[in-house]
C-alpha cells in the first residue's frame, strides 16, 4: 500500500509540475500544487515560492486571500523552526549575530594573509626585521580583531555550529591551538 501511495503522490507531483508548465499563468492551479507542496510533499519553502509566483499573476481577490494568508502561515512556521534551531533569537539578534559573523570571517581572511606574508619574509635569505616587526604588530591587532568578534558572537549566540567551527579552525590552523580549537570543533 505504500509503495501504492508513494507512486501516486509521485504522479500527482509530475502532472502539477508540467500542468504548471503547460498553464503558466493558471493562479488556482498554481494555488492548488502549492497546497499539494505544503500537505503531500512537506516543502514549505518551494510551496511558500509557488504562492510568490501566483501572486505576479494579479489573481482575483479571493485568491489573493488565499494566497496572503498561506504565505503567512509558512513563513511563520519557517521562523518559528529557524527560531529553535537557533535559541530563540529574535530577528535584529539575528541580524547583529550575521554581521558579526560576516566580520569574524573578514578578519580570519585578513588575520591568516598576514601570517603567511610574515612565514614568507621570515623564509628568505636576508629577512627584513622592520617589515616582519611591521607584519607581527599587523597581526596581533588582526588577532585581537577575530577575538573580538568572536566575544560579540558568544554574547549573542553562544552556540552556533558554523561560528564555532570557523573559530575552531582559526585557532587550529592559524594559531597553532591545536587544544583550543579541538574543543570547539568537538561542541
Amino acid at each position: 500500500m505504500n509503495e501504492k501511495y508513494a507512486l501516486l503522490i509521485q504522479m500527482l507531483y509530475k502532472m502539477y509540475f508540467f500542468g504548471i508548465k503547460k498553464f503558466p499563468n493558471n493562479t488556482s492551479l498554481m494555488i492548488s500544487y502549492a497546497f499539494f507542496l505544503l500537505e503531500k510533499m512537506h516543502t514549505k519553502q518551494q510551496a511558500l515560492q509557488e504562492l510568490t509566483q501566483a501572486e505576479a499573476n494579479k489573481p482575483s481577490f479571493d485568491e489573493q486571500f488565499i494566497i496572503y494568508r498561506y504565505k503567512k502561515i509558512i513563513e511563520d512556521e519557517i521562523a518559528e523552526s529557524q527560531t529553535e534551531g537557533q535559541g530563540g533569537m529574535d530577528v535584529v539578534s539575528e541580524v547583529a549575530f550575521q554581521n558579526h559573523l560576516k566580520q569574524l570571517q573578514a578578519n580570519i581572511e585578513k588575520s591568516s594573509l598576514l601570517h603567511m606574508e610574515f612565514w614568507s619574509q621570515l623564509s628568505e635569505d636576508n629577512p627584513d626585521l622592520a617589515k616582519l616587526s611591521d607584519i607581527g604588530s599587523k597581526i596581533n591587532f588582526s588577532v585581537q580583531y577575530v577575538e573580538d568578534n568572536w566575544s560579540k558572537l558568544q554574547k549573542i549566540n553562544s552556540n552556533n555550529t558554523k561560528a564555532m567551527r570557523l573559530y575552531g579552525k582559526f585557532l587550529i590552523e592559524i594559531l597553532n591551538d591545536k587544544e583550543g580549537g579541538d574543543e570547539f570543533l568537538e561542541k
